[in-house]
């Protein structure tokens, strides 16, 4: 029986997963007519906005099960891949049998949510919204679903590895967390706004470093920190059963996979060999000219990418075996290949700036302008770098083959396309053209047109590039949703404004307190996921800053450029894993060992944005006004 449930619920995940993929395909089309129209002719299509917030929708909740039966759900296991088998296994069933029961709850809720809004329809296309709140109630009940067989397997597992006895622990250890408020509420102890929230922040790290997914982790601790809060039950499960849909499916929240498909359509084109081959061109007869030149492809691919990972792992592929035919030492070709790949997520359009916008409210305009000098400063600390290396250690990094200025300017034509996208985002964002989300649905569009036009489309690399966007974006907005619900909580403590005012209270500079926040920014960064470190603590920290004066976009870039040092330093070094995975035969030791000087640009970067805001903040005045 249990087996048939299985491959019923397989075929039927990855039915849905399809859908969703479909669902990213069309995305940008109702937006990218509507920008066209509107420009041409002064007229818009009726509605788009509420289209794109229920394809949305279905993109989102359509595939939160695939995820999870293919345990794509972002989750941190520095801890637990390191535990013996049955005690991971025992913390895997703690895992799933509370997730299940969550999800199974939200699940319910979000269904008599549907059934309130019953009568509720959208305001232009009178479409009613109670079929999608259905639909993610669906949705939530096949993650629900899933996570139960997942149980029922770690179950079996641990009685095949002997541990009937920890079963039953894992069992009643999970059942005692769920009942934790019940528990609470009947105890004499008054649960005060600031302990809970300071204890609720606590069991959050706790159960992501015990290998909870981060979404998960923040919506129970989100829920149970409410039932706490308040007593009783029947608020927090009213939130529980409105925040997914609320929190996903709003305009501002589709300019995530719009972007994202960009990026993923780019890395199809083949544009990041183009700009490789054009930077060695100009760039590969200098000392360290073939790790210059990827720096340089890296920030230029960044600008149309916008994802770390894929800018890493792509130019690593293209100029790692040039650097090893040239002899260039390991440390030095991973190190600088690593470092290049951080710029994915400073140089606009970033999806780090995209998500600190949705949690800050912050303009995503602004933020993305933001970028641009920060992120032609770290390129050039960069290269300056190699250089200097280079020309202290001339055999660790020999120069190219030199070039005529006749081929430097054909190879040119490589870098148009970058230039191109770069120019028809940002000038019609900044020119007042298109708003930021449809920015996104112009880039997508541009980056296909590109990639049709160099016949690298076929129906296979469409379904690639939409599965991808369909991964990273129900991941991180099911994050976001998280947020949500813990952020009510955290409201309800008003623990992040009580830390805004114990530290202006303490009369300490200014600076002293950011530079504890940036060292725990360091220290985080370490171990989490760079979007997730920001969707984690900006709920908490973002009032301190604001309180203490400092501008929310210029500490925006900051935070991004402390993410990107997370993103290469151990032990988890997420870039570092990836370029070690296309440096054939070159141990993690020595990519971790190349990466120290660019580490070190970063903090030279951060103190001189510190020293100087006005480098983060002279373009967003220019174009934007104060």
């Amino acid at each position: 029986m249990i087996v048939k449930v299985d491959n019923a619920l397989s075929f039927l995940n990855r039915f849905m997963y399809r859908l969703s993929a479909v669902v990213v395909c069309v995305m940008p089309v109702p937006i990218f007519v509507d920008v066209v129209l509107r420009f041409f002719t002064g007229k818009s299509i009726r509605g788009v906005i509420e289209i794109e917030e229920f394809l949305l929708c279905v993109l989102v909740y359509a595939s939160v099960a695939y995820m999870q039966s293919h345990k794509e759900h972002i989750t941190i296991d520095i801890i637990t891949r390191r535990l013996p088998e049955r005690l991971q296994q025992i913390l895997v069933l703690f895992v799933y049998s509370v997730s299940f029961v969550l999800f199974a709850l939200m699940s319910w809720r979000v269904g008599a949510y549907a059934l309130e809004v019953t009568n509720e329809v959208s305001f232009q296309l009178r479409i009613p919204v109670s079929i999608f709140v259905g639909f993610s109630s669906a949705g939530i009940g096949m993650l629900a679903l899933t996570l139960l067989l997942d149980t029922l397997r770690a179950f079996a597992s641990l009685r095949r590895l002997g541990g009937s006895r920890w079963t039953l622990l894992a069992s009643a250890a999970a059942i005692v967390f769920m009942a934790l408020p019940w528990m609470a509420g009947e105890s004499v102890y008054h649960w005060e706004g600031l302990y809970t929230g300071g204890l609720g922040m606590g069991v959050l790290f706790a159960l992501i470093f015990l290998g909870m997914p981060i979404a998960f982790a923040m919506f129970l601790v989100g829920f149970e920190g409410l039932w706490v809060l308040n007593a009783n039950l029947d608020g927090a499960l009213a939130m529980l059963g409105a925040v997914p849909y609320g929190e996903v499916s709003t305009w501002i929240m589709v300019v995530a996979p719009l972007f994202i498909l960009m990026g993923e359509l780019a890395y199809f084109s083949g544009l990041s060999e183009d700009l490789f081959a054009a930077a060695y061109k100009w760039f590969g007869r200098m000392p360290g000219g073939l790790a210059i030149s990827s720096v340089a492809g890296c920030a230029g691919f960044a600008a149309v990418c916008g994802d770390s990972l894929a800018t890493s792992v792509t130019m690593g592929s293209i100029a790692l075996p040039e650097m090893k035919k040239k002899g260039y030492d390991a440390s030095l070709a991973t190190g600088s290949i690593a470092a290049g790949g951080t710029l994915g997520i400073l140089i606009p359009p970033s999806v780090g700036f995209i998500f600190y916008a949705l949690v800050t409210e912050a303009s995503i305009g602004r933020l993305f302008i933001a970028g641009v000098i920060p992120g032609i400063l770290l390129t050039a600390l960069f290269i300056i770098t190699i250089y200097v290396m280079a020309r202290l250690k001339p055999d660790s990094a020999p120069p190219g083959d030199p070039t005529s200025l006749g081929e430097k300017i054909v190879a040119l034509k490589g870098v148009l396309a970058m230039i191109g996208l770069l120019v028809l985002i940002l000038g019609g964002i900044l020119g007042g053209v298109f708003s930021p989300t449809e920015g996104g649905a112009v880039g997508a569009v541009g980056a296909f047109a590109y990639a049709l036009a160099r016949r690298k489309i076929t129906w296979k690399v469409m379904a690639l590039a939409a599965t991808e966007t369909t991964k990273i974006t129900t991941k991180l907005l099911l994050i976001v949703a998280g947020v949500g619900l813990l952020g009510a909580f955290l409201a309800s403590t008003r623990l992040p404004f009580a830390l805004a005012d114990m530290f202006i209270n303490l009369g300490m500079n200014r600076y002293l307190i950011l530079g504890a926040i940036i060292f725990f920014y360091i220290v985080l960064g370490c171990a989490l996921n760079v979007i997730a470190v920001i969707l984690i603590t900006l709920p908490a920290i973002f009032p301190t800053i604001t309180a203490l004066g400092f501008d929310p976009i210029w500490f925006g870039v900051i935070s991004v450029i402390l993410m990107e040092m997370g993103q290469i330093t151990p032990p988890i070094g997420i870039i570092v894993f990836a370029v070690s995975s296309v440096a054939d035969g070159v141990p993690m030791e020595i990519v971790f060992k190349g990466i120290a000087p660019f580490v070190l640009c970063m903090i030279v970067c951060v103190l001189l944005l510190i020293l100087f805001p006005q480098l983060a903040l002279f373009l967003p005045g220019l174009f934007f006004g104060s």
